[in-house]
């Protein structure tokens, strides 16, 4: 008779991505995952079959966090301020943890051995979500004449999400948000 699982899966995951997120995939030890997640090592290799797989795991679980707040953006909010509202978290996250690890994509990109197809993937699939609302966000708001119309939206949507990432690298470490700070004033300079 097979197994129940008697943990939240979400919640298990939640505890493994912060442990990438803080330590970085290479540092991070079975050790660590065992303390964090609460489960011995048998069942997060019968749940999840390698930490590498966990991992992809966590990326998809912040990935599908990530949607669900940029799609409430682009439900509440002027296709102009949802863009904003993206910059301005990066700045209140930062202003907010004392421990600033970054962006746990960018971390991930940073880390990831190029050669490494499937995590190239799942890293690709996240930035391809945020330059996809970035573009939608610019064609509503030219549209709506909140943006002007002699901007390319994917083109800026890409400049917006290379802005997004450099200041996410340039701040990590420290909690230094001149950079972020500058970096949102541009980025409203650009869509104003």
């Amino acid at each position: 008779m097979p197994r129940h699982k008697k943990y939240d899966e979400d919640d298990v995951l939640e505890k493994a991505m912060e442990a990438f997120w803080h330590h970085g995939y290479e540092a991070t030890s079975m050790k660590t995952l065992v303390d964090c997640m609460g489960l011995n090592p048998g069942s997060i290799y019968a749940a999840f079959g390698s930490k590498k797989t966990l991992f992809e795991k966590t990326l998809t679980h912040y990935e599908d966090q990530t949607s669900a707040k940029l799609a409430e953006l682009e439900k509440n909010r002027s296709p102009q301020d949802a863009i904003f509202a993206v910059f301005d978290h990066m700045v209140e996250d930062v202003q907010s943890k004392s421990d600033n690890c970054g962006c746990f994509l960018v971390n991930s990109i940073l880390e990831a051995d190029p050669k490494d197809k499937t995590i190239a993937r799942a890293v690709k699939r996240g930035l391809d979500k945020f330059e996809g609302f970035m573009s939608r966000m610019i064609e509503k708001g030219q549209a709506s004449g909140e943006i002007g119309k002699d901007l390319d939206p994917q083109r800026t949507a890409r400049l917006l999400n290379g802005l997004l990432a450099g200041a996410r690298v340039m701040s990590r470490g420290h909690g230094d948000v001149t950079i972020l700070k500058d970096v949102a004033a541009h980025a409203r300079k650009i869509l104003s």
